[in-house]
């Protein structure tokens, strides 16, 4: 027998010591903590995962506006990357506010190079008042490459018409746009249905899975802020796909635990 004294890996350390899924968060800091970093901390807190964050940049936001947005330096991005890639095993992420070009190649690198599962990318582009967090010149790799990397793409209807850069009157014409996106990136689409404001009493989201297509009615919502719910609900399908539900569980949870808010 050998006399060798068993040392467990830094991982299955850590495992033992918490058996929680790790959820990281790639996203911008939002001063008013209703979307962004902090509302994704408070979503996996609240689903009991345990919670990674990264920072892309800063912003200085009210619950109706953005008076400043600014990405962090490539260097200090990487260096978050590469602290929590490094030492934790990551079981789902979400990636949110990636501001240009640069900061998504960078994503892009450590993403592949750690081969992470469960790629969730909600595609902000703009903010609820109309500020740009992703200018024109990024847009490009954002639609042909970055994209490519998820497991599941969540736009809102705005998103939706800047990505598949078609105008959007209609249901029929979200799950046509949405349909072309999912075959496009070979992932799953969710897409957010909120500002579809057909009928005001109702919110009809729609998930978009292997050419299937799966509608997610419940009642409008009286919001006392006016973003961060899209934040909220692709966090909370990031930390029950960390858990290990299908994508569509995922989606049918995170609805609930939103409703119940």
């Amino acid at each position: 027998m050998s006399n060798k004294i068993f040392k467990p890996s830094k991982f299955l350390t850590l495992q033992l010591l918490n058996q929680k899924p790790y959820c990281l968060t790639i996203a911008a800091s939002d001063t008013s903590g209703g979307a962004g970093i902090q509302r994704d901390l408070k979503t996996f807190q609240d689903i009991d995962v345990y919670s990674f964050s990264v920072i892309t940049g800063i912003t200085a936001q009210t619950f109706e506006n953005v008076f400043f947005a600014e990405s962090l330096e490539k260097n200090q991005i990487e260096i978050q990357l590469k602290t929590i890639l490094d030492n934790f095993p990551i079981s789902a992420t979400k990636i949110g506010v990636v501001f240009n070009q640069k900061i998504m190649k960078l994503i892009a690198n450590y993403l592949t190079k750690f081969q992470l599962k469960n790629i969730i990318i909600d595609p902000i582009i703009l903010a609820s008042d109309g500020t740009k967090f992703l200018q024109n010149s990024d847009m490009k790799y954002l639609k042909e490459k970055f994209l490519l990397l998820a497991d599941l793409v969540t736009p809102n209807i705005s998103e939706l018409e800047i990505l598949s850069e078609k105008n959007i009157k209609s249901e029929k014409d979200i799950i046509s746009n949405a349909k072309k996106l999912s075959q496009k990136y070979q992932s799953s689409i969710f897409v957010k249905g909120g500002h579809f404001r057909k009928n005001r009493n109702i919110i009809k989201d729609f998930l978009i899975t292997n050419n299937s297509v799966e509608i997610f009615e419940s009642p409008r919502k009286k919001l006392s802020k006016t973003h961060g719910t899209g934040c909220a609900i692709s966090s909370a399908i990031t930390a029950f796909l960390a858990k290990d539900f299908s994508i569509k569980t995922a989606v049918r949870e995170a609805k609930k635990y939103f409703l119940a808010k």
